[in-house]
């Protein structure tokens, strides 16, 4: 007896676990989203007074404060979140200008091009934390401590091999094909790269965006060692400064990590579509 065909998916029991799990997970995030997102609405007095109460009103007062640096402890996070933009963005073109055509370079098949990829690989294994010390002195040596360009610098380094690595992984996959007609054309290497294979790798592109962003942006070690003065600092160690010797400014420090969130927020939403589209570039081929 031939069975219809039933459009409705029948319910695995066997995945209740990772049901039940993903959604424990997802209420929990959600819960500390609320808490933050109340709590920027709320006096300090009254999250000092109840910390996991609704805002009976909505107060924006500690998103202005932050801004603008007009709270009790002159916090300017305004001022910051500026200065994460330019050293992220900074460092994600440099990222892109570099990985990019390497990863394209050493995708072709040659003895060299394998030991630049198992280099990369070899990189990647060194926590920035462990080179801490040898990179802070660098810095200061070269004259760039509480400068942007050497908080730059270092973020460049540790993220470079990686993106090299996906860049390669991408163009490994890349049809050979329209190189050929590229150079029946009479295009060069650099030619074919610049109107041929540039234009059809925005994912990739956006890969990496999206890859090294989160790690750029929520940063702390190296931001907090070279950029000390308050008047160079990024977002990160700025929140920290809502801490006082006595005093705590929590709606500050709730408003605080909204609006630094706020940015990471806007990129997925942006590039979410790349991010489905993109997966498949996570299998690197040897």
């Amino acid at each position: 007896m031939s069975q219809q065909y039933s459009g409705r998916k029948r319910f695995n029991v066997s995945r209740l676990p990772v049901y039940l799990f993903v959604g424990i997970w997802g209420a929990t995030e959600l819960y500390v989203l609320l808490w933050a997102v109340f709590g920027s609405l709320r006096t300090t007095a009254e999250l000092n007074k109840d910390p996991f109460g609704v805002p009976a009103s909505l107060n924006f007062s500690a998103y202005y404060t932050d801004i603008t640096g007009t709270g009790e402890l002159h916090v300017p996070l305004g001022e910051f979140l500026i200065h994460s933009s330019i050293v992220v963005f900074g460092a994600l073109a440099v990222i892109l200008l570099i990985s990019v055509p390497t990863g394209y370079a050493i995708a072709k098949k040659s003895r060299l091009n394998t030991a630049v990829f198992y280099l990369m690989l070899a990189m990647i294994a060194i926590p920035p934390g462990a080179l801490l010390i040898p990179e802070v002195f660098l810095v200061r040596d070269l004259g760039l401590l509480n400068n942007f360009v050497g908080l730059i610098l270092p973020y460049i380094a540790f993220n470079i091999p990686f993106s090299i690595v996906l860049s390669r992984a991408f163009f490994r996959s890349f049809p050979r094909d329209l190189e050929e007609a590229g150079r029946i054309d009479g295009l060069g290497e650099l030619g074919i790269f610049r109107r041929i294979v540039l234009p059809m790798s925005s994912i990739v592109v956006v890969v990496i965006l999206i890859v090294n962003f989160p790690a750029l942006w929520n940063e702390l070690l190296y931001t907090l060692i070279i950029l000390t003065p308050t008047a160079v600092k990024t977002a990160q160690p700025g929140l920290l400064l809502y801490q006082g010797a006595y005093y705590i400014s929590w709606s500050n420090v709730f408003a605080g990590i909204i609006l630094v969130s706020l940015p990471m927020l806007v990129f997925y939403v942006i590039f979410q579509r790349y991010i489905l589209k993109a997966q498949f570039i996570g299998a690197i081929k040897g």
